[in-house]
């Protein structure tokens, strides 16, 4: 940009700098950052408008105004800034967005950003504290960093994701267009990046077989970001490679020149230990028009890939089984597709590591590669799981079932001070794990032997990158986030505000290390955030033994918007998943039990995941912790819904009334207008009125004794939907007036027309 364009910038900034508002410790350095992001928004609505309308239309002028209060908005948080701490917290801000500015829009915000900021430090050492001086060259480092960027400036934040996302098949890119590390052909020739800023070496090695023990190695040359490059002649698509990295051995690095070591962006791995292949992603997409379903309409399934093939009443065969063509070729399709669910939630596809620490690991939450889809699922380990996900993901889709992948970005398989590096201890150990303070232990929120180092910038881009790449490739749908309370508010808020609107985005407000926490459950109110409600798991398993508190099984019922949520979206209720005992277990197979809670899930507010044969009484034989189990315990035995069809009917009528009307699908708080509770004198009875076109009651009676009477409103007969063993969408299942007797253990639902 022209010397004059900064000096105008400067200038709207002194303006502005006049106008003060509230005091930074009063803030968090994250709303600064939203402030950053909302100007960069609001200056991409105005350039969008300007191309279409020109300079002098009404909607250019409201846009342009709208800029320059979001300009104002951000000069007011920086007018807060006292004390050098907080000029400190401000920069950090304005460093880390300057890094991953990737558009124009970015670019703009980040100029005024560091425009007004250097007003205010300037304004602080003439009048406080000569001290505050010390930033004006770190702003001037900053601002040629930035001016350094080469971007185009017709583009807004995410849209680029959005555009290759909705191209589909006809997308093609180059490494330069993607912006991501890793093996790359381009231009007839291979280029590889890697990321060690504190190495003094780094070789990429290849390999004709992953087996091969010797290779032909290549020199990088590092750029001052700390990137390692290098290209070598010829498309090396098949070709499997290596780096190998030298560097010092303290303050926390592992530089060993005699490691090989995995690409952290490699996008096809020989197991979460071995070489790293150079893959042909090219596919053929035949989901055009696929949409997934908004937040308020999501039926969750919850599944893993392996456990629903792999039992010999899926119908798959021989070596299939288990598999991603497997999921595709089970039964167990069909199934999902019958019983009406929209959304299967995959555990981790990434590639992980099998056997953790000598014990299986099943589940596949010890993530080695954030770009590689697991190979144990494929019918090879040459890199046939690149394909075959996406075959996966696009038979899904045409069945009508969205896409949503578990991702662990909170830990990964290289485990504590005992585990051996595999890519990023051997590459950037300081720079992707929090290390204690003598830098030889990892800090262990996750219970997992290490913390992913989210708040540093390159292992957040990696975390972002990754999340993008598998949205654009692979046309996933969302992400549940495990322990997710371990990565950074910051970047919470950069995958909210980056990946395409319509992604699906769901955290585990939880760590295992409490005081690890980096949020809670009660941020990220009134975001794309959704997060699993562990409190209606327990209020409505309460409810289902006939021990709960009414005024708390009534906020759960009601979207938990009382506690933590702001809507009813922002809340993932279920009764059963991976982690725990299934409620078949909980309950002895008990199925009133398992009814009581059935209706309680699927007419509550919020988003209803179910775990995998939940609905038809599978359980676990009494294990409350199968993450290690690769066999029948989690295993889905298909032939169990056919010993349980009462149960499973009760849940596939349940999801079919859900889906036909709204009121069990609201987007904001519940009020008077919208619910009315009924409070029998017996306290293990609760009944809510759920108002609309049609109203529906739902009439809880927990107590294993009693009949409750409920008295119904409106003197005029109700039409039974749900009796309590059977569910009848058109409520053919008799009428109810006056003083209603709902049996023990029993969930009756009823409806006015």
């Amino acid at each position: 940009m022209m010397r004059r364009t900064w000096c105008t910038l400067a200038a709207l900034a002194l303006t502005l700098f006049l106008t003060v508002g509230h005091v930074w410790a009063d803030a968090e350095p994250g709303l600064f950052l939203d402030r950053i992001n909302q100007m960069a928004r609001d200056v991409h609505a105005t350039q969008r408008m300007m191309a279409s309308e020109g300079k002098g239309g009404e909607g250019t002028a409201a846009a342009l105004a709208k800029e320059a209060a979001s300009a104002n908005e951000l000069k007011r948080w920086l007018a807060g800034v006292d004390s050098t701490d907080e000029a400190e917290q401000a920069f950090d801000v304005l460093r880390k967005y300057v890094y991953r500015v990737s558009n124009g829009p970015e670019k703009k915000a980040a100029q005024i950003g560091l425009a007004q900021f250097e007003q205010r430090v300037k304004f602080l050492a003439q009048t406080e504290n000569p001290a505050f001086a010390a930033y004006l060259d770190k702003i001037e480092a900053l601002n040629t960093e930035l001016e350094s960027k080469q971007i185009r400036f017709d583009a807004g934040p995410a849209t680029r994701v959005r555009q290759l996302a909705d191209q589909g098949p006809t997308a093609r890119r180059s490494a330069r267009e993607e912006g991501l590390l890793g093996a790359h052909v381009v231009g007839g020739n291979t280029t590889f990046a890697v990321y060690s800023p504190a190495a003094t070496e780094v070789n990429v090695v290849l390999f004709k077989k992953p087996t091969d023990t010797t290779g032909t190695g290549y020199p990088m040359k590092k750029d001052a970001s700390g990137v390692w490059r290098c290209t070598v002649p010829g498309n090396l698509t098949g070709t499997w490679y290596a780096f190998s990295a030298n560097g010092p051995v303290t303050d926390g690095h592992l530089f060993d020149p005699k490691r090989l070591l995995s690409d952290p962006y490699a996008f096809a791995n020989y197991d979460h230990n071995g070489k790293s292949l150079i893959v042909n992603r090219d596919f053929t997409w035949t989901d055009q028009g696929f949409k997934p379903p908004k937040p308020e309409d999501l039926i969750i399934y919850e599944v893993h890939v392996k456990d629903f093939s792999a039992h010999p009443s899926s119908g798959v065969t021989g070596a299939t089984r288990g598999t991603y063509q497997g999921f595709l070729q089970s039964k167990g399709l069909q199934h999902i597709v019958d019983l009406g669910v929209n959304a299967v939630e995959l555990l981790p596809i990434h590639e992980f590591d099998n056997n953790f620490a000598g014990h299986p690991n099943h589940w596949g939450y010890m993530t080695s590669h954030f770009f590689a889809p697991e190979c144990s699922y494929a019918s090879g380990k040459n890199g046939e799981a690149v394909k075959e996900f996406k075959q996966l993901v696009n038979g899904l889709h045409k069945s009508g079932i969205a896409v949503i992948m578990d991702v662990v970005f909170n830990h990964t398989a290289e485990g504590n001070e005992k585990g051996l590096p595999l890519n990023f201890k051997g590459l950037d150990n300081p720079g992707y794990y929090r290390l204690t303070d003598d830098k030889k232990f990892y800090w262990n929120g996750t219970g997992c032997g290490n913390e992913f180092r989210s708040d540093n910038p390159m292992t957040r881009k990696l975390i972002l990158d990754s999340l993008k790449y598998w949205v654009r490739e692979y046309h996933v749908d969302g992400f549940r986030f495990d322990l997710a309370t371990i990565l950074d508010k910051q970047t919470m808020t950069a995958i909210a505000n980056e990946l395409p609107a319509q992604t699906i985005l769901i955290a585990e407000p939880w760590a295992a290390d409490w005081a690890r926490n980096q949020w809670g459950k009660t941020d990220f109110r009134n975001t794309k955030w959704a997060k699993w409600n562990d409190d209606f798991r327990e209020k409505v398993r309460g409810l289902m033994k006939g021990q709960f508190d009414r005024n708390e099984l009534m906020t759960v019922l009601a979207g938990t918007c009382f506690w933590w949520t702001a809507k009813p979206t922002e809340s993932v209720n279920y009764i059963e998943c991976h982690d725990g005992a299934t409620v078949s277990d909980l309950f002895g197979g008990n199925v009133q039990s398992l009814k009581l809670g059935a209706v309680a899930l699927l007419t509550a507010q919020g988003i209803p995941m179910l775990h995998a044969g939940q609905e038809f009484n599978k359980n676990k034989k009494g294990n409350d912790n199968s993450y290690d189990q690769d066999n029948d315990i989690n295993w889905i035995d298909w032939s169990l819904r056919q010993k349980n069809q009462d149960l499973y009917e009760f849940y596939r009528g349940l999801i079919a009334l859900r889906k036909a009307y709204p009121n069990f699908r609201h987007t904001t708080a519940l009020n008077n207008q919208h619910i009315e509770w009924l409070l029998p004198a017996n306290q293990r009875a609760l009944g809510y009125r759920l108002k609309g076109q049609t109203d529906f009651l739902v009439l809880l009676n927990s107590d294993s004794h009693e009949w409750i009477s409920f008295g119904l409103p409106d003197g005029l007969p109700w039409k039974i939907v749900c009796n309590g063993h059977k569910v009848d969408v058109n409520g053919g299942l008799g009428t109810a007036t006056g003083d209603y007797k709902v049996p023990p253990r029993t969930a009756v639902i009823l409806k006015n027309r």
